[in-house]
């Protein structure tokens, strides 16, 4: 969110002011003694027009009056009356001025300037900066120095009316670049009625991001409370900044929260947030608070960073005191103040997750070094949990075997050291290396395959009584796979489109594993149990991929998948289940996969349907069905529906429609079908005229009930206050 400060008028005046000093500088031309009405005098760098203009020699003035314009590289300055003093260095200006640059415009009643020591006065100033529409004023405008202003009697509004929405008005303003501002009884005023008072502020303005606090926010929630949300934004320099965030909930008490980021350089930079609440309801509540203290608090850090020798670190830590405190504060590691339409599904995270990685990539190999760690949000404690410090992997990428052009190889290493307080523990070394030979039979692709698999394990505190030691496990697995590409173009003129490619991609793989002793062995993960096999995999994929010339080029193209297909299923030859495709060991075929997916080029239409069907109980093991919706207008609908059998079926609907140009009403809903139980729902309206906006929404939560809101009043160009649970 952007800070919001009274004075911040005062950068756009320096701004403004700069604007100025170029064209009055410049307008010192090499005129002769040439009186006369209806002159022009044009030079290389600047152009006077004027009904009157003459050349006092003695004085050595140039007088311009009537109509009198002066022009240079784009800028306009328009007066009744103006005067040059070549030897003072001054230039003098009356009437109607307006000063023009592009867009933007200066109008006063007086204008003085004195181009060698850059010092100036402007009475009656009304400027106007297009970009972020500002409208300012001020009764004097006095350029102290080169970067040295005083402003008195000045206004600051964005809306166009001529009664101002909104204005803020400050009797003085003080302003000395790369040091700081002063101002004098700052007032907010809204329809001319001061709302806000500031008696005096000091301010830095040596940089664009400005410190100062942001107005407060309210809100109210039926378990916290009454809310006021505050921030107060610290712009250290350039690359650091740091953001406090003091919340005050009735039942709860005083929340303190903190982020500072950072950039270190274009390759590196990150941020470190944290806040802590010593919380009454823990208290006042503790049958709702079985796993939490008094003193709550949760802990974030990123990093990201490129080293000069090509290795990329990315660190993410997420930390909280106890299990419910993100279901109190879901915003907590996703901004300041949450975006409910983004985190309608915030509650059903079982697992916080922290990881810090260091990668580096070659032309043939990749290496990767990563620590997990893993906070349950089920259990009171994380001794139970496995976490991951760390995991080495070291990949060598499909290259040819001993310079062959038809033999090829490739290998996966991996070190992982498996740790928690209480249970099994250990290392693993799993190597994995494969050899692949490519063959070519027309439109027809064979690769056969082989593949080795070592692992060894160094494993302490055993589980049902097994001995500490040494564990290893040796197997192999081969395989053949068979591919297939057809395809056809059509022409087309549709949607911007000249050609549409149209493929079918079969596919058919057998894979064989033996059956090798594992019963002493641990379970960490996936690797640590691998099934016998002995089975084939069919499938099929199909696109649509347009292709539209570009409009500067025609004879260069743009590519864009329109709908993606694609089935598959497995037979299994042996009665073992993986516990994936074959659950049971009697079932030889997998369920049955299917996918659709259409993208719209541009973005504005998304559909994807998925499906698990399950031969053996005739029925669908998992439905998914995705369609959102949006146009250049506004428009946004997003629904979504998920089946799961013997889990849930859920609804989800989020959707955002502008009714006028200046009103929007949005929703979203949470929907349980196996029960007919709404979770959540979300509904609020979004008005904004021309130069400011109110944001207003509820969200019901049913399990338990709670009823919040959230008020957020933004003012164009200078940020808002925001409120809610």
């Amino acid at each position: 969110m952007k800070q919001f400060s009274a004075v911040k008028l005062v950068i756009e005046l320096f701004c403004l002011l700069l604007l100025v000093s170029v064209p009055v500088s410049a307008a010192v031309p090499s005129v002769p003694d040439m009186p006369g009405a209806g002159a022009d005098i044009v030079d290389k760098s600047v152009e006077i027009e004027a009904d009157y203009l003459y050349y006092d020699k003695h004085s050595n003035l140039y007088h311009a009056q009537g109509s009198v314009v002066i022009r240079q590289e784009g800028m306009e300055l328009k007066a009744d009356k103006a005067v040059l003093n070549q030897a003072a260095n001054e230039f003098e200006a009356w009437g109607d001025i307006l000063l023009r640059d592009k867009t933007d415009y200066l109008a006063c009643h007086y204008l003085k300037f004195n181009y060698q020591d850059q010092i100036g006065t402007i009475k009656d100033g009304r400027i106007f900066i297009k970009e972020k529409n500002y409208y300012i004023t001020g009764e004097r405008i006095e350029k102290l120095g080169p970067n040295e202003y005083d402003v008195e009697n000045a206004t600051l509004t964005t809306c166009d009316a001529e009664r101002a929405a909104w204005l803020i008005r400050s009797r003085k303003v003080h302003v000395k670049e790369g040091g700081y501002g002063v101002v004098d009884d700052a007032v907010f005023a809204v329809k001319n009625v001061p709302v806000l008072y500031l008696p005096k502020g000091v301010f830095p303005i040596n940089t664009k991001r400005q410190t100062g606090f942001l107005l407060p926010g309210i809100g109210y929630s039926d378990k916290d409370g009454v809310i006021v949300k505050g921030a107060f934004f610290w712009a250290i320099n350039r690359s650091n900044d740091l953001t406090l965030y003091p919340e005050y909930y009735s039942e709860r008490g005083i929340k303190f929260g903190g982020e500072y980021r950072y950039v270190i350089n274009e390759q590196a930079s990150g941020d470190i947030r944290a806040s802590f609440i010593s919380d009454k309801l823990v208290d006042d509540h503790p049958e709702d608070y079985p796993d939490a203290d008094k003193e709550r608090w949760s802990f974030g850090a990123q990093h990201f960073q490129i080293l000069k020798i090509g290795t990329t670190l990315k660190t993410d830590i997420n930390l909280v005191s106890d299990n419910e405190f993100l279901e109190d504060f879901p915003d907590t590691f996703s901004g300041s103040f949450i975006d409910e339409l983004d985190n309608v599904d915030s509650k059903t995270e079982t697992y916080l997750r922290s990881l810090a990685t260091a990668s580096q990539s070659w032309e043939h190999y990749h290496v990767d070094a990563t620590g997990r760690y893993y906070q349950s949000l089920l259990r009171k404690n994380d001794d139970e949990t496995l976490q991951l410090l760390p995991e080495i992997s070291f990949s060598a990428l499909n290259q040819p075997l001993l310079g062959a052009d038809w033999l090829f190889w490739r290998m996966d290493n991996d070190y992982s050291h498996f740790w928690r307080q209480e249970g099994e523990t250990g290392h693993r070394i799993d190597i994995h290396p494969q050899v692949n030979m490519p063959l070519k039979f027309g439109a027809l692709e064979v690769v056969p395959y082989l593949e080795l698999r070592e692992t060894w394990y160094d494993l302490s505190d055993r589980d049902d009584g097994k001995s500490d030691g040494s564990e290893s496990r040796a197997t192999m697995a081969a395989g053949v796979e068979l591919k297939s590409v057809a395809e056809k173009v059509y022409g087309c003129d549709f949607l911007g489109m000249d050609r549409m490619l149209h493929t079918l991609e079969p596919m058919l793989a057998y894979r064989y594993v033996p059956d090798v002793d594992q019963d002493d062995l641990p379970d960490f993960d996936h690797i640590d149990y691998l099934p016998e096999e002995s089975n084939v995999t069919w499938g099929l994929v199909s696109r649509l991929i347009g292709r539209y010339p570009k409009s500067d080029n025609p004879d260069q193209y743009d590519y864009h998948e329109w709908l993606k297909f694609q089935i598959w299923q497995a037979y299994s030859f042996i009665d073992v289940a993986d516990g994936y495709r074959f659950l049971e060991d009697d079932q030889h075929a997998s369920n049955f996969f299917s996918q659709l997916e259409v993208k719209s080029h541009g973005g504005g239409l998304y559909m994807k349907l998925e499906n698990r069907f399950d031969p053996y109980e005739n029925a669908n093991e998992l439905m998914t069905a995705l369609f959102s919706s949006s146009d250049k207008r506004g428009d946004f609908i997003s629904l979504e529906y998920r089946y799961e059998r013997d889990i849930n079926e859920l609804f989800t609907g989020v959707s955002r429609l502008p009714l006028t140009s200046w009103l929007d009403v949005y929703g979203s809903i949470r929907y349980s079908i196996a029960d007919s139980h709404i979770w959540e729902t979300i509904y609020g309206f979004n008005y904004h005229p021309q130069c400011w906006a109110l944001d207003f929404s509820v969200d019901e939560g049913r399990d338990p009930y709670d009823l919040s809101f959230r008020l957020m009043l933004s003012l164009n160009g200078l940020g808002g206050i925001e409120g809610g649970d």
